[in-house]
C-alpha cells in the first residue's frame, strides 16, 4: 500500500499565495511511486475546475479565502480522510487578508497533532524576517506576538520544511526547532531556453510577479525614468496582476505610466516563454523579501540575468549557486548603473545565462517532490 497524503494550500484559478507552487509540485508528486493518493484540500474559488495531474491527485475545494469557520472543514476532511500525513504548504498570509483567519490557518499542524494526525509545513516565508509594514501590517507588540506564537505553533509538525537555507537556522535556534529541513523551492525545466536578448536599440526590462507594495513597484518606475534619459528606445513590461492581498494596487498606476511602459496584468503559463524571451533583464526591486524569489526561479529557467535588492532571502540564492547582480534596496543609481552595466558587456551577460541554467537544473521539481516523497515515507513511521 502506498501513502495516503492531504496536501493543504491554496490553488487555481486562485493566483499568489503560494498557487503556482502547489501546482508545480503536484504535478511531480502524483507520478511518483510510493504515493498511492493526494487529496488537495484546496481554497475554493467561483467556476474552479481541477487541474489534470492525474487519477492518482483530487482536488477537493473546502476552505476560503479569509474565512475562519471554512479553515475547520480542513480538520473535518482530514479526520474522513485519514491521511498518513498532511502536508500544509503556506506563508504568513496564506489564508487571507485578515490577522486572525492566518493565525488560524497557521494553527492547522498543531491541531492535527491534537488529533493525532502526522503532519508536515512547508514554511515559505517567516514574518519575523519582513518588514510589516511593507505587507500591509502595523508594526506593532501584538503582531510580532501573534506572528512568534504562529511560528512556534507550526514547528510543532512532525517534520519542518523551509524553502531558504538560512530559515532552517533560524528555527533551530530561535525555536530550538530540531525536525527542520531545507528543501529547495523548485525550479521550471525548459528544454530549449531563449538564447540571449539581441542587443538593440529598444532592450525591454521586464518587471514580474503579483503586483505589491513591497515589490517596489514605483522604485521600478523612477528607475527606468532615470534609464529612458541615457538609454533611448528601452521598454518596460511589468508582467502580473494585483496581489490577492493588495486587490487594485496595480489601478493606482494605470493613468500615470510613463511611456514606452507595457502593464500586462496576468500571464498564463504557456505564454511565459514569450515573455522571458523579450527580455534582456529581470528586475527584482524588492522592498522586503517575503521568503525565496519565484520570479527569480523562473529568470534562471529562461537563462535571463537578474538585478535585485540585496535582501538576505536574495543574497543566498548566490550562495546556492545562482547568478544576479545585487544592490542596496531602494537605490535607483545603483540599479540603473548594475542594467547599464550589463547592456555594455555581453560577456556579463553570457555568464550569467550559463550559471543561471545550471542553477535551474539542479534545483528541478522533480527533486522537489522526490524530497517530499522521502519526508512522507519517514514521518509515516513515526
Amino acid at each position: 500500500m502506498g501513502l495516503r497524503i492531504c496536501f493543504v494550500t491554496s490553488h487555481p484559478p486562485s493566483r499568489g499565495r503560494l498557487s503556482e507552487y502547489s501546482v508545480k509540485v503536484l504535478r511531480e508528486l502524483g507520478k511518483l511511486p510510493k504515493i498511492e493518493r493526494i487529496f488537495v484540500l484546496s481554497d475554493s474559488e467561483p467556476e474552479g475546475i481541477n487541474s489534470p495531474y492525474g487519477p492518482r491527485v483530487d482536488v477537493k475545494r473546502v476552505w476560503r479565502a479569509d474565512s475562519v469557520a471554512s479553515l475547520f472543514k480542513v480538520l473535518l476532511n482530514v479526520l474522513f480522510l485519514r491521511p498518513d500525513v498532511v502536508h500544509f504548504n503556506v506563508h504568513f498570509q496564506s489564508f487571507g487578508r485578515r490577522r486572525l483567519v492566518n493565525f488560524i490557518g497557521l494553527s492547522l499542524p498543531f491541531l492535527c497533532k491534537a488529533l493525532r494526525v502526522r503532519s508536515v509545513v512547508s514554511i515559505h516565508n517567516l514574518g519575523e524576517k519582513v518588514e510589516l509594514k511593507e505587507v500591509g501590517l502595523k508594526e506593532s507588540l501584538l503582531n510580532r506576538l501573534g506572528i512568534r506564537l504562529a511560528t512556534k505553533l507550526l514547528t510543532l509538525a512532525s517534520t519542518v520544511t523551509v524553502t531558504v537555507r538560512s530559515y532552517a537556522e533560524f528555527l533551530e535556534r530561535t525555536y530550538q526547532c530540531t525536525n527542520v529541513e531545507f528543501v529547495p523551492h523548485g525550479t521550471d525545466r525548459i528544454e530549449n531556453p531563449p538564447g540571449p536578448a539581441p542587443v538593440n536599440p529598444h532592450r525591454t526590462i521586464l518587471m514580474f510577479g503579483h503586483m505589491a507594495p513591497y515589490k517596489g513597484l514605483p522604485l521600478m518606475l523612477e528607475i527606468f525614468t532615470h534609464l529612458m534619459g541615457k538609454m533611448p528606445g528601452l521598454k518596460l513590461v511589468i508582467a502580473g496582476d494585483s496581489h490577492p492581498n493588495f486587490p487594485g494596487y496595480l489601478d493606482h498606476f494605470r493613468r500615470s505610466l510613463p511611456p514606452n511602459v507595457e502593464l500586462l496584468g496576468y500571464v498564463p503559463e504557456k505564454r511565459l516563454p514569450e515573455l522571458f524571451e523579450r527580455a534582456f533583464v529581470v528586475v527584482l526591486p524588492y522592498l522586503t523579501a517575503t521568503g525565496t524569489s519565484g520570479v527569480f526561479h523562473l529568470a534562471c529557467a529562461f537563462g535571463r540575468p537578474v538585478v535585485a535588492s540585496d535582501l538576505p532571502e536574495i543574497r543566498e540564492l548566490v550562495k546556492e549557486g545562482a547568478s544576479l547582480m545585487l544592490v542596496p534596496p531602494n537605490d535607483v543609481e545603483s540599479f540603473c548603473q548594475a542594467i547599464i552595466q550589463l547592456c555594455d558587456e555581453p560577456q556579463l551577460v553570457e555568464d550569467m545565462r550559463t550559471r543561471n541554467l545550471l542553477f535551474a537544473s539542479s534545483e528541478n521539481w522533480n527533486s522537489v517532490a522526490s524530497s517530499f516523497e522521502r519526508i512522507y515515507a519517514e514521518v509515516a513511521t513515526k
